[in-house]
């Protein structure tokens, strides 16, 4: 049997992966592309949304093309399919070596469909910090609320209108604006 080197060891790839982490980050976003381009998830996505009724069309909440609609599971608000993600309920434990790299293949192309739900963009997004993180969902979203209120300049007027003086720099005060969104203060 003809051993096997290493992809980041081939003098070749060296070129391309300098290191183990780096040949794996390749990995895990292929393996990914797998999962955008799942059929079964596709298929089950579309199970999952409803035609848009004539009163919520009228209703002005949604945009005058939309033809389906599902719920986030998360924030639970209605919302346009094409607004909506397919989101693993139970994570994967990532892509760092070849172990994992092949449970991250099953749960990318052959996880069960009982473990997906719809999720809308912005909350796919505040779970996914929330893994990376290590926080609650609630925390997370308090979080990438602060960055955004810093990120626009809008972070003292925010906490000023809340009646909290703002801290002298924009580490501190996205602080306070966590610690108010938290019900800390």
């Amino acid at each position: 049997m003809k051993s096997r080197i290493n992809p980041w060891e081939n003098l070749l790839a060296l070129k391309i992966w300098k290191t183990k982490s780096q040949y794996f980050i390749w990995l895990r976003g292929a393996l990914r592309k797998i999962w955008q381009d799942n059929p079964l998830r596709k298929e089950w996505k579309n199970s999952q949304l409803r035609p848009i009724t004539k009163e919520e069309k009228e209703s002005g909440n949604f945009h005058s093309s939309t033809k389906k609609i599902g719920q986030c599971y998360l924030c639970e608000k209605w919302m346009a399919g094409s607004k909506l993600e397919c989101d693993h309920k139970e994570e994967s434990e990532g892509c760092y070596d070849f172990e994992t790299a092949e449970s991250f293949l099953w749960h990318c192309a052959a996880d069960n469909p009982d473990n997906w739900a719809l999720a809308c963009k912005p909350c796919h997004k505040i779970k996914s910090y929330a893994i990376r993180q290590g926080i609650t969902f609630k925390g997370a979203k308090a979080e990438k609320t602060a960055i955004l209120l810093c990120k626009e300049k809008r972070d003292k007027e925010w906490l000023e209108e809340r009646g909290v003086t703002p801290a002298g720099n924009t580490t501190k005060r996205r602080e306070q604006i966590v610690q108010v969104l938290s019900g800390e203060v």
